[in-house]
């Protein structure tokens, strides 16, 4: 960086910036151009200079999402800077209060650097759970809530991180965020060792963490090594590193040792499924989806924003097609339809039967001509059944598409009990209005019906099982909670 620059920044002297400027407009832009350097904002965040900071963030805020030569962002040194202050003078505590200030101010102006990472792939999150500093922590994850899936370079989650380092403030923090918004599967995620928090409070002697974790995690699951928690306790407490009161709370939750459990270990029991998944022959429904070109995998495949034009065009589809069923051509019958059987002239003198005919013929013009019931299509004709069947076969197919679309996202569940409910309705409807005539033709319909029905709920239930099955063996870790956002780097 420019020798004027880095010193007028340790300085924070805003007017001698601009004067550079003014001498030399496209300083900064130099500066940019190279991939890993200490901008003037990393020299001013790290020495605290918060209005200097502001100005250089205003003018270049690139600069924000810069890292130096060890992968730093600004939002690091801030971090580093409050850090250092903390347990010093009054005077330091102002100091404290300027770093925290400038950590808020570079968040507001975009939250995602709160996911830039440092060496060791270390996040501005991770960080904050390593320095214990609980504000921080909280102040990250409300305004980017995803970098909480963000993994150091040992496959660490920030859960991890505190532990390690005993930062209970942090950890309390993280623990209520994951309960509190539903997320107490990351409390699952192992390192690369495959420790989970758990296995990790217990080697780091945190017997206050290992009582939290407790309560979310099952005790006895093992790590790559094929210890359990009390395994590792055992392990510890013979080299003098743990202290007892970790042992006593493992006991009291029913921990038990690996060869206690006889059970393989996880790793191996996830190995035993790939290879029985893999191995085993295809099933008749996956034939089935297959030769139609259809599988999670498949589906997987298709971007995001080609997603969303997909189910834009299905859910007009499902809408024109539920909406032309309630509005048949021709309409529906208003009342019901009962003629009068034809009266016998037989005996009856010509001017007499002449009578009874007008005043018949009058009397069934306000009557229709023949026998229906209020509710019924006027037009009960083949044409108009081929055309129930293609509309169905519309609708259906379009439900079963928008279901298939969003197989493996948030609220999966209850999209398809929605959608479940509506194609239920749809084929009342339309019981509703062919009513029972008992003809061949009405009863295979009413068969195609149900199939469909069946159909259009049997086929994403078949690829959401194979989403469950395929995260179960450890072949989705990438997609962890639905997540499609990318980080910006």
């Amino acid at each position: 960086m420019d020798e004027r620059l880095q010193n007028v920044a340790m300085e924070g002297n805003v007017d001698a910036l601009y004067s550079a400027l003014a001498e030399d407009p496209y300083v900064l832009e130099r500066i940019d151009q190279v991939p890993f350097v200490t901008t003037p904002l990393h020299t001013a965040a790290r020495e605290g200079k918060i209005h200097f900071a502001k100005e250089i963030l205003n003018l270049k805020p690139s600069f924000a999402w810069k890292r130096d030569h060890l992968g730093r962002s600004p939002l690091h040194l801030a971090l580093e800077g409050k850090h250092l202050q903390e347990g010093l003078s009054p005077r330091d505590l102002d100091l404290e209060e300027k770093y925290q200030e400038l950590v808020t101010w570079l968040i507001k102006h975009d939250s995602e650097v709160v996911r830039v990472k440092a060496k060791g792939m270390v996040t501005p999150l991770h960080y904050a759970a390593q320095l214990d500093d609980e504000s921080s922590l909280a102040d990250f994850l409300y305004v980017s809530p995803l970098s909480i899936e963000e993994l150091t370079v040992k496959s660490e989650t920030v859960l991890h991180v505190a532990v390690k380092n005993g930062s209970l403030k942090a950890f309390k923090v993280l623990l209520g965020w994951l309960r509190r918004f539903n997320k107490e599967e990351i409390l699952k995620w192992k390192d690369e060792e495959g420790n989970n928090p758990l296995h990790t409070a217990v080697s780091a002697d945190q017997p206050e963490m290992v009582k939290l974790l407790i309560g979310y995690l099952k005790v006895n699951i093992k790590n790559s090594k094929g210890l359990t928690a009390l395994d590792i306790f055992y392990v510890r407490r013979c080299q003098g590193l743990v202290d007892a009161a970790v042992g006593d709370i493992l006991l009291a939750a029913n921990a038990k040792t690996a060869r206690q459990l006889h059970r393989p270990s996880l790793r191996d029991a996830k190995r035993t499924l790939l290879v029985e998944y893999f191995s085993g022959g295809l099933p008749f429904s996956e034939k089935i989806l297959k030769r139609f070109s259809l599988g999670y995998r498949r589906v997987d495949e298709v971007p995001l924003e080609v997603r969303n034009v997909l189910l834009v065009v299905a859910i007009l589809i499902a809408t024109a097609t539920y909406q032309a069923a309630l509005s048949p051509p021709g309409g529906y019958w208003q009342d019901n339809g009962n003629p009068q059987p034809a009266a016998n002239n037989t005996g009856i003198s010509n001017t007499t039967a002449a009578t009874i005919s007008n005043t018949t013929s009058t009397s069934f013009n306000t009557e229709p001509s023949e026998q229906h019931a209020a509710g019924e299509m006027i037009l009960g004709s083949s044409e108009q059944l081929s055309f129930l069947t293609f509309n169905s076969l519309a609708f259906f197919t379009s439900v079963c598409f928008i279901s298939t679309l969003v197989v493996g996202l948030p609220f999966y569940s209850i999209i398809i009990a929605m959608t479940s409910w509506m194609e239920f309705s749809y084929y009342s409807s339309i019981r509703e209005t062919i009513g029972d005539s008992g003809s061949f033709f009405v009863g295979f319909f009413i068969f195609f019906l149900v199939v469909s029905f069946l159909a259009t709920y049997c086929i994403p239930s078949f690829l959401a099982s194979q989403h469950s099955k395929l995260t179960r063996h450890g072949l989705r870790k990438n997609l962890r909670l639905g997540s499609f956002e990318q980080t910006k780097i």
